[in-house]
């Protein structure tokens, strides 16, 4: 068996969709099941999909008492500063207020402060050196709300602050003006808004605003992982269209470099965009996509995007380096993984802390150490609320912030020990099964769903948290062709027949050491429109797979031999008197444990009895076959009574009744028309049957009258079984030799 490494949970409908409803939106089946499985069945949840709409920003708590004041700065020719923050989405909104406010004001100045040497959120080292007495006004951007002693500080020195963020609010809350969605005293609309998003909010207020912002507000918005839901969904559609039509000059320029061409979509935004944007934060350098972003000038800011394109393939290389690491400190009986190193780089640990997520399944925080303090970056999974479970344990760490899943915390030198054991014994107290969940939205059968039909999920779209792109399942069907595929063969496709899919699994190589060809697998993935040779095919890109069924790997032949899937610690069935290396090795005709990972059919047995009895109920997960024998029956045939027969009339006849084989049995196997092997085959049972003596390699003519029967020798009996054996099980097909040993287990 291969086991899934998520949960999978079918999503199954509440309540029946308003049959108005599907009319009005012109719903095709697959569109309406889908939708209906999630919940939206009436015609005003369908206009949330299909006709997001935007609220007033003035609906924001505070944002009148934010407006006036700066408008005031404005006014008088105050100096303000713009304080972000070094991810994509705090990139986005610094470039997005700064350019607004320079429309109307050329005293605005941005600090991006350095993740590595300032950390995250307002710093009183920066405050000190740069702010007071040189500006009036301090606003934050999808940051602030966790920097209360920071910002009082600001305000103790006469400098007015507006926070404008969307975090998670803490035990205390900044006394200055506040702009969030999400405010425990407000009653905005759309409380899931990204940092971009509450910034965009100001920005309207402000008057401000031009169309050519919201490519900067999808880009943060997708790039944050809020829900792509409500005004989130349109304000990522409406960018998503600019991006398109009129990218700005920087946009386009770090697409090029990454070596992105064709339409931009949030998977563009996620997967090229915003890691890019992301990595000059992450190495420290957060300034240079801002720089980048604000660009204007063609030949600079293709010299900024190829600093950012090197920039994020450093991030990658350091990544892999720390993920090795982290990943094998894990101990795989804790429900939480936490690991932590000095000398980690602390810009990339959350994504390593990501990664961790989900290899292991579990939540995640991976620390670097810097001094006296572990910096760390916590990853969830669905389910665990692990910014409350911080809150709620909270005596042995300095600080936090962040979301649910995804947040910073700071530790003590001294209190990591006494952090991590009162962590890990609280989720073990838990008794929970901590594996990730995958909802599935539907099920592929045979001619249930067409590319007609698929092509119109372009209108559910933009996908994202909360509403995420459909995951399809494919159930216990039968694999048409599998193969590893990329430079490395970390890769695998696979082709469904049945359903006339293509399956795409990335970094899913090793499943073609699991199943073959025939095999039966279920898989679970999102799917899109593959175009190749001018020819269009519906695709799945591979999230899971699970393998019901005990694995069977055909390594028969010389070219499907992959050893690097054999391990000492598999269990060996080998031939019947032949050597054992270790308790592990076991003869044909012994019991094998009942309970067996992987089991390796190393040699042909003598008999398929014995193969019957080891393998009889037993639990297996994998079972490699492999049959070696040193001689191969089948070709050469077996002595029958015919062949004794002319045998014994040429030894009878013989001169003085022996042959001296050594010096005769060329010209004896000429003679009869057989090779050496099938004589020798011919003496042996002769001797078994007391037809003849074999002394010293001379053949002696026995008892010419005797009565034989050839049945009644010990080596026919064993040949003929070998005969048996190699024909079932090295001359069968792939898919015949499967059934027959599933056969065998079921038994």
């Amino acid at each position: 068996m291969y086991q899934s490494k998520y949960e999978w949970k079918v999503r199954k409908k509440t309540a029946d969709m308003e049959e108005s409803a599907v009319q009005d939106f012109k719903l095709n089946k697959l569109e309406q099941t889908v939708l209906e499985n999630r919940g939206y069945t009436s015609a005003e949840d369908l206009g949330s999909i299909f006709h997001p709409e935007t609220y007033d920003p003035s609906l924001v708590r505070g944002m009148g008492e934010a407006k006036v004041r700066v408008e005031k700065a404005i006014t008088d020719d105050e100096s303000i500063l713009i304080y972000g923050d070094f991810d994509a989405d705090g990139i986005t909104s610094t470039v997005l207020l700064s350019n607004a406010l320079r429309r109307r004001t050329g005293n605005v100045e941005y600090i991006i402060p350095d993740r590595i040497t300032d950390g995250y959120g307002p710093n009183r080292a920066i405050f000190e050196e740069v702010v007071v007495g040189q500006f009036d006004l301090v606003i934050t951007v999808d940051n602030g709300i966790s920097g209360n002693e920071e910002i009082a500080f600001l305000v103790e020195q006469g400098v007015d602050v507006i926070v404008v963020d969307h975090h998670s609010f803490g035990e205390n809350i900044p006394d200055v003006t506040i702009i969030h969605p999400d405010h425990p005293d407000g009653a905005y609309p759309c409380r899931d808004l990204a940092g971009v998003g509450i910034t965009y909010k100001l920005v309207q207020a402000l008057g401000l605003d031009t169309p050519e912002d919201l490519a900067l507000v999808a880009i943060g918005t997708v790039a944050d992982l809020v829900p792509m839901i409500d005004e989130n969904k349109k304000l990522v559609t409406d960018g998503l269209g600019i991006l398109n039509d009129r990218p700005p000059l920087g946009v386009k320029s770090l697409l090029r470099a990454a070596g992105h061409d064709g339409l931009v979509d949030e998977d563009t935004i996620g997967f090229t965009l915003a890691p890019r944007l992301n990595a000059t934060g992450r190495l420290g350098e957060a300034s240079l996509g801002v720089e980048l972003l604000m660009e204007e000038d063609p030949d600079a800011a293709y010299e900024l995007s190829m600093a950012v394109e090197r920039m994020n393939q450093e991030r990658k290389q350091i990544v892999e380096e720390i993920h090795t690491e982290a990943a094998g400190m894990v101990d795989g009986t804790k429900q939480i993984n936490i690991v932590c190193r000095d000398g980690w780089h602390p810009g990339v640990i959350g994504i390593v802390a990501s990664r961790l997520v989900d290899q292991f399944g579990k939540p995640a925080i991976v620390f670097t150490q810097d001094g006296d303090i572990f910096r760390g970056s916590a990853r969830s999974i669905e389910g665990v609320d692990l910014h409350s479970v911080l809150k709620e344990h909270s005596r042995h760490h300095s600080s936090y912030g962040g979301h649910s899943q995804a947040l910073g915390i700071e530790v003590a030198a001294g209190s990591m020990e006494s952090f991590k054991e009162e962590l890990e014994t609280y989720f073990e107290s838990l008794g929970l099964d901590h594996r990730p969940v995958r909802h599935i939205d539907y099920q592929l059968k045979p001619g249930n769903m067409t590319m007609k039909e698929f092509e119109r999920f372009e209108r559910l779209k933009p996908f994202g948290q909360a509403f995420k792109s459909p995951v399809f399942m494919v159930n216990n069907a039968k694999i048409g062709m599998i193969r590893q595929v990329g430079k490395d063969k970390t890769h695998i496709k696979i082709t469904i027949p049945e359903i006339e899919l293509d399956v795409i699994g990335f970094n899913f190589g090793h499943l073609a050491r699991e199943v073959g060809n025939g095999d039966t697998i279920s898989l679970i993935g999102t799917v899109n429109i593959n175009e190749f040779n001018q020819k269009r095919t519906l695709q799945m890109v591979l999230m899971d797979a699970a393998v019901d069924t005990v694995q069977l790997m055909d390594m028969r032949s010389r070219t499907d031999q992959q050893f690097d899937m054999i391990t000492q610690d598999d269990c060996f069935l080998i031939g019947e008197g032949r050597e054992k290396k270790g308790p592990n090795y076991y003869h044909y005709g012994e019991r094998l444990p009942f309970v067996t990972g992987s089991v390796v059919l190393r040699d042909l047995p003598d008999s398929l009895d014995n193969l019957t009895y080891s393998l009889n109920d037993i639990h297996v997960s994998k079972m490699i076959l492999i049959f070696h024998s040193n001689r191969e029956l089948f070709f050469s045939g077996i002595p029958g009574r015919e062949d004794i027969a002319k045998l014994q009339e040429v030894i009878q006849g013989a001169e003085d009744g022996s042959i001296d084989l050594a010096r005769h049995a060329p010209p004896l196997s000429k003679k009869l028309g057989v090779t050496m092997t099938f004589l020798k085959m011919m003496t042996d049972i002769m001797e078994d049957l007391k037809i003849i003596e074999l002394k010293n390699g001379i053949v002696y003519k026995g008892n010419a009258d005797m009565d034989w029967n050839i049945n009644e020798s010990a080596h026919f009996r064993l040949l003929n079984s070998r005969m048996e054996a190699e024909t079932r099980l090295k001359m069968s097909s792939t898919n015949e030799l499967k059934q027959y040993v599933r056969t065998l287990i079921s038994n």
